[in-house]
């Protein structure tokens, strides 16, 4: 006898647009979005307008107009590369985006992180659909007004993706297929209410293989829903789909069982879910900050090993893979002297910078050429410059950057100062970006001692989440008396040298 669901029409509602889950057309769709970013009103038919002119997707009309972007928006909410806009009025993508768009993640590598990420209840499914609704009326409580609000009462916390993945990898181990078909996925892993129930739903589909019989009729409400999941995760390097039917581990996911054991683990972790504190749209936002952003932990995932010119590279970074050590920063070798100017923080919070006519054509023949993948990179940096100068300047601090050199050097009334450089990194890019940081951040010290200023502390940021243990951690404030600043878009954690003198401005 199959478990019961967790309520009544219970399933992994995901998006029927899995058509639009290939990178030419994910990646381009998404460069179409971000000449308006920040835009609050009349952004649908500029978008639209824009897909049209750059061939992505279909126009779909509707009552002799086309309507594309509402059609397929949700395709791109659902990754997590966009704020859903019924929550957030203005027009926002969120970190990973723009690390898409920056090259600093491939299509493939998005998808499988993300695939293992998402989870129910979460900030984008709140609606309760008509045939959920049918399903519940009727019980012993009234129906709550969100999908979260049922969710959570019945204690659903899972992760669907992570949890085909852990059972694929237990069956392997056990001896069996690694192989899942729809119909045992709609019985066996669908009552599951939590990743830690993986053991029972195991067990069952082995007695299930051991004693076969018709199953296919058992939860079917869910057939769509569990094959739109199967589409999606086959477009990661984890999963494969044998058949329309039937999803297994890929070549890359078995030589890699450990890391793949271990990613396991780490995302099973209570810690590692987003738990609404509520069912209100400032709740449901935090779920888009969270989703948004790829912890360093998720990051493992990253390929470490991908050449520019292999086929993988061209298939999954559109615009070309982000190359972690070019700086075309020009530095004259007969003046070591600084151009320090007052921060533009108007400039350093835009939302985009393409500055190009409303000739819907021009923009798209710019973003054909790669535009928006310059672009992106550099506006994730000046957002957190701004950030960290804004927070800076409320203590009272005097803040100046080089367009050459310095990213923010920050004065307190105390008279104490700290220079900053700002790397935007993941887990593959960061010590080839931490090694130009240190290099930069200690040439910008010499500097400006040479000009006769005080000495400053020297402190790096990036936009990751490594932790205290990390040895880099270590390396930079035991080793080099260097401060370290990791901000992300839901966490802040300092780490300062002994000897830094400004620390309490920075640390705290």
């Amino acid at each position: 006898m199959p478990r019961s669901l967790p309520y009544p029409g219970h399933t992994w509602s995901f998006t029927q647009h899995a058509v639009g889950l290939n990178a030419r057309t994910l990646y381009n769709f998404l460069t179409c979005v971000a000449p308006f970013e920040g835009d609050v009103a009349g952004y649908d038919d500029k978008i639209t307008a824009l897909m049209i002119a750059s061939g992505v997707l279909t126009p779909n009309e509707r009552d002799g107009a086309a309507d594309a972007w509402r059609d397929y928006q949700q395709l791109l909410v659902e990754l997590g590369l966009l704020y859903s806009t019924k929550i957030c009025r203005a027009l926002t993508i969120t970190e990973l985006g723009q690390m898409f768009l920056a090259g600093e993640i491939g299509f493939s590598e998005l998808v499988g992180i993300q695939a293992l990420r998402y989870q129910y209840p979460n900030g984008q499914k709140s609606t309760i659909q008509s045939r959920l609704r049918s399903a519940m009326e009727g019980g012993p409580t009234a129906l709550p007004t969100t999908l979260i609000e049922i969710q959570v009462d019945s204690q659903v916390l899972i992760k669907p993706g992570l949890l085909v993945l852990r059972v694929l990898l237990e069956l392997y181990e056990a001896g069996y297929a690694p192989s899942l078909s729809v119909d045992e996925c709609q019985v066996y892993l669908l009552p599951c209410k939590k990743n830690s129930d993986w053991p029972l739903a195991f067990s069952e589909i082995i007695a299930y293989r051991n004693s076969p019989e018709n199953i296919s009729a058992i939860n079917r409400h869910s057939r769509r829903n569990v094959q739109d999941w199967f589409k999606f995760l086959k477009e990661s390097d984890f999963f494969q789909l044998d058949s329309p039917g039937t999803i297994s581990l890929t070549e890359f996911a078995l030589r890699n069982l450990e890391l793949m054991k271990r990613q396991c683990d780490i995302e099973e972790d209570s810690a590692n879910f987003w738990v609404p504190t509520s069912f209100d749209k400032p709740s449901r936002l935090s779920w888009f900050s969270w989703f948004g952003h790829v912890p360093y932990s998720a990051q493992a995932l990253l390929l470490s090993d991908v050449a520019e010119t292999t086929e993988y590279v061209r298939e999954n970074f559109i615009a070309g893979i982000e190359d972690n050590t070019k700086d075309d920063t020009f530095v004259s070798t007969d003046n070591l002297d600084l151009n320090l100017q007052p921060l533009d923080l108007v400039y350093l919070g835009r939302n985009t910078s393409l500055n190009f006519s409303t000739d819907v054509d021009a923009l798209a023949d710019a973003l054909r050429r790669g535009a928006q993948k310059r672009h992106a990179k550099t506006l994730l940096h000046d957002r957190i410059v701004k950030q960290l100068a804004t927070q800076y300047i409320e203590q009272g601090a005097t803040v100046y950057s080089d367009p050459d050199s310095i990213d923010l050097l920050a004065t307190w009334p105390d008279g104490n100062s700290a220079i900053f450089e700002v790397k935007t990194v993941t887990r593959r890019s960061f010590q080839g970006r931490l090694r130009s940081a240190i290099g930069q951040v200690e040439e910008y010290a010499y500097r400006r001692q040479c000009e006769g200023s005080p000495s400053s502390d020297r402190v790096i940021v990036i936009n990751a989440d490594i932790g205290h243990d990390a040895w880099q951690r270590a390396f930079l404030t035991d080793h080099l008396d260097i401060g370290l600043v990791c901000t992300t878009a839901t966490s802040y954690s300092a780490y300062a040298p002994n000897s830094s003198r400004s620390q309490r401005y920075w640390v705290e």
